[in-house]
C-alpha cells in the first residue's frame, strides 16, 4: 500500500465513522450543542466539508471550491467561511442547514476528493503546494487533512454520545 493507498483509506474509514455517527440522528440532535460555547454536530459536519473541499479543491487543484461552484452555500444558507475561529455569537447565529442537506454537501466534497486521489502520482504528492511558499508539499496537505478530517469525526462520535448516550465502538466496513 503506498502513501496516496493510505489515505485513500483513513478517509473512507472515517467516512465509515460518519455514517454510523449519523444513524438515526434526528434534525434536533445534530442542531443541540452541550453549552451555549460548543459547536453542535451540524456546525462540525459543515466545517470539516468546507476545509477538506477548501484544500482539495481550491488549494490542490486551484479550482473554484465546490461550495461556491456548485451552489451549495445558497442550499445550505451558510456564510462564505468555513466556521475557522467562530465566537461564540457567531456559534450561536449560525443557520443550521438541514441534516440531508449537510450531507449531500459532504458526500460531494468527498467524491471530487476520491476522483483527485485517484489520479494522484507519487512524484506529485512531492511537489510543494504553492512553489512561491515552501515549504508544504501535497503529501504534508494530505497528511494534516487526513488528521484534521479524523479528529473532527472523533468530535462528532462523541456529540452523539453526550447526545443519546450511545457512541460508535467498533470500525465500520468501507
Amino acid at each position: 500500500m503506498d502513501a496516496r493507498e493510505m489515505v485513500i483509506a483513513s478517509l473512507k474509514q472515517s467516512r465509515g465513522y460518519l455514517n454510523r455517527a449519523l444513524e438515526g440522528l434526528t434534525q434536533e440532535d445534530v442542531t443541540w450543542k452541550p453549552g451555549e460555547h460548543c459547536n453542535s454536530i451540524a456546525f462540525i459536519l459543515w466545517h470539516v466539508a468546507r476545509v477538506e473541499d477548501y484544500f482539495f479543491t481550491r488549494v490542490l487543484q486551484r479550482k473554484t471550491a465546490l461550495y461556491e461552484a456548485d451552489g451549495w452555500m445558497e442550499k445550505l444558507g451558510t456564510p462564505p467561511d468555513s466556521g475557522y475561529g467562530y465566537t461564540v455569537e457567531q456559534l450561536n447565529s449560525w443557520p443550521v442547514p438541514k441534516l440531508e442537506d449537510l450531507r449531500g454537501y459532504a458526500d460531494a466534497v468527498r467524491q471530487s476528493t476520491l476522483a483527485y486521489l485517484e489520479q494522484l502520482t507519487p512524484e506529485k504528492m512531492l511537489e510543494l503546494v504553492r512553489p512561491d511558499r515552501p515549504p508544504d508539499t501535497i503529501g504534508q496537505v494530505l497528511i494534516r487533512i487526513s488528521t484534521e478530517i479524523a479528529l473532527h469525526m472523533g468530535q462528532i462520535d462523541y456529540l452523539r454520545g453526550l447526545r443519546s448516550g450511545s457512541v460508535t465502538t467498533e470500525a465500520p466496513q468501507y
